[in-house]
């Protein structure tokens, strides 16, 4: 699967373990930030690009990466992508191995990729398009779109499969009480530590585990099936209802977890059918997620600048629109068949999955409704993956539990035509949406890398080393023809630069003068000052050029000569070779 998501990279000459996809890499940019400045041994919780000022954002798994990098001596962008493919691996060999455990052949593994492929049906608007744009930046797409990052939530991702995988495998199979209370704890603990590497994937995972849960209850024990359906609708209306006045009065992360209250009805009979195994699962993931949520909620009881400006700005990004009811089509009919299969052929297991599916990913795709206003669309393009491997392994438990029906000679024609219906409907939606995935593997700019090994990326991280590794000692701001996120990624040192919906620095009105200045071609030196900005990294084949425009202001202090790769350019120069200068603000 791995091979096959990175073969238009391959494809192109690139080297998908040393380069980095440009396309919508400004927040991975920032995400690598992180990871370089713990490679540098700097484990401060700060803005990562200039390291200064208090970041909240999740970032755990950035310092695994940094960790990774740091123990290996392997460059960033390396461990960053190494580290993914990994987790990557490992996710779809867990979905391989419950599909073989639950079909009972080994071959049913082979499956395991199918989910990653799956299409939105965006080519049907546009045929050499590969996903589909709603208001603002939201976007529709596949798995592909979001694994090709390989950021925290790729991970988040991939590590929530493998403990949803694992729930559902040590449910399902004849194993011991010990095996699975161990799996169900440290699957629940491992979804927890999720709040500390991505937190939609988190919430995504949360939910599944909490409301699947909830629901099985409701499936397999008929006693109080009636007081969790209702109990649990009654809650429902009320998030609707009462949900955006939460968030108006105490903010979007309470409303989220508001949300969970719903399935309390259900946890709180699961907590006795499973003599408090239950609680204790739940015990530990609060327990893992705790230390991200309680900074985080620190940070807003606080009235954290950054922290309300997040909040405010997630605005127009629902998907109520008929495009998401088009482009969930492909995950959302075969499931709804097989889950009226699963009614026909009473198969519990598959019933919880598609009922969790069908019920569950919705209701956090829309969560704009009932007040949580958190990037509802990225909640869909998650929950379309999760929704593939539900599709996935409630097929194959159809197909394991209808064997007898099959195989008898008085078996129900109608039963045996409906099987059959279930497995061509999923078949045909899945391949119908292939064409999505093989547009992007075309496209171009979904295919663009950068590398950051060239003579001139090395030169410019050289120069930004021997300036400064501590913001203590002073920032760096560059020319216009070097990018100083890219800079910051392979040198680990501080710019003045920042990601506008990441984190702020101390400084923040002074470095936007500074930021604003070098767009025009300028140095703010009165800025500069008041936001400790001391070293200039410029480039001689840069038409702008700062040395000769500031001479008075400046010192130089290293240079280093570099050559172009091929494809490689420089803004506003048709030069080949230049030199890569470090400049010194004179007191």
């Amino acid at each position: 699967m791995v091979i096959v998501q990175q073969s238009g990279q391959i494809s192109r000459g690139h080297n998908p373990l040393t380069g980095l996809r440009t396309n919508f890499w400004y927040d991975q940019l920032g995400f690598l930030a992180i990871s370089a400045n713990v490679a540098n041994g700097n484990f401060e919780s700060t803005e990562p690009v200039s390291m200064t000022g208090v970041s909240y954002y999740p970032r755990l798994y950035y310092s695994l990466v940094g960790i990774i990098a740091n123990l290996t001596g392997l460059p960033t962008v390396v461990a960053w992508n190494l580290t993914s493919f990994t987790l990557q691996v490992v996710a779809v060999a867990a979905i391989g191995m419950v599909a073989a455990s639950i079909l009972g052949r080994w071959w049913a593994a082979f499956f395991a990729p199918l989910p990653f492929f799956t299409g939105t049906f965006s080519y049907v608007h546009d045929s050499t398009s590969w996903y589909t744009s709603l208001q603002s930046h939201a976007v529709l797409w596949g798995p592909y779109g979001v694994l090709f990052s390989n950021n925290a939530e790729t991970a988040g991702i991939c590590i929530g499969i493998v403990a949803l995988s694992s729930v559902i495998w040590v449910w399902s199979c004849d194993c011991s009480k010990r095996t699975r209370a161990i799996v169900t704890i440290a699957s629940s603990a491992s979804i927890g530590v999720l709040s500390s590497f991505q937190t939609y994937s988190f919430l995504m995972f949360t939910y599944c585990l909490v409301y699947g849960t909830a629901l099985a209850v409701a499936v397999y024990v008929k006693e109080c099936r009636r007081q969790v359906i209702l109990g649990g609708a009654f809650l429902v209306i009320g998030v609707f209802l009462f949900g955006p006045h939460l968030a108006d009065r105490f903010g979007q992360l309470p409303t989220l977890f508001c949300g969970l209250l719903p399935a309390f009805p259900g946890i709180i009979y699961a907590v006795f059918r499973t003599k408090w195994l239950v609680a204790v699962a739940g015990f530990a993931a609060v327990a893992t997620a705790a230390p991200q949520v309680v900074f985080t909620l620190s940070g807003i009881f606080s009235r954290d600048p950054f922290l309300t400006y997040r909040v405010a700005s997630n605005n127009h990004l629902g998907i109520f629109a008929w495009e998401s009811a088009v482009s969930a089509s492909a995950i959302a009919i075969p499931l709804f068949v097989i889950f009226l299969l699963s009614l026909r052929t009473r198969d519990k297991l598959a019933t919880t999955i598609t009922l969790t599916a069908l019920l569950v990913l919705p209701f956090l795709a829309v969560n704009d409704l009932w007040g949580a206003n958190a990037e509802p669309y990225r909640f869909w393009i998650e929950g379309f993956l999760v929704g593939g491997i539900a599709l996935l392994f409630s097929l194959l438990r159809i197909l394991k539990g209808a064997s007898d029906y099959l195989t008898s000679p008085r078996a129900c024609i109608r039963l045996k035509s409906s099987i059959v219906m279930a497995v061509a409907v999923t078949a045909l939606f899945w391949g119908a949406s292939l064409p999505d995935w093989i547009n992007s593997m075309r496209d171009s700019e979904m295919q663009a890398s950068w590398n950051p090994f060239t003579e001139r990326e090395s030169a410019i991280s050289e120069m930004a080393r021997k300036g400064t590794m501590d913001s203590s000692d002073g920032l760096i701001v560059t020319d216009g023809c070097i990018d100083n996120r890219t800079a910051k990624v392979t040198s680990g040192s501080p710019f003045a630069y920042y990601h506008l919906g990441m984190a702020w620095p101390s400084q923040k009105d002074e470095i936007d003068n500074v930021i604003s200045a070098r767009a025009d071609g300028s140095l703010d030196l009165n800025s500069m000052d008041q936001a400790n900005v001391v070293f200039v990294l410029t480039d001689s084949a840069c038409s702008v050029n700062l040395g000769d425009k500031y001479k008075d202001n400046l010192t130089l202090l290293a240079s280093d000569s570099y050559r172009l790769a091929p494809g490689e350019v420089v803004l506003g120069s048709q030069e080949k070779a230049g030199q890569i200068m470090l400049w010194r603000v004179v007191d």
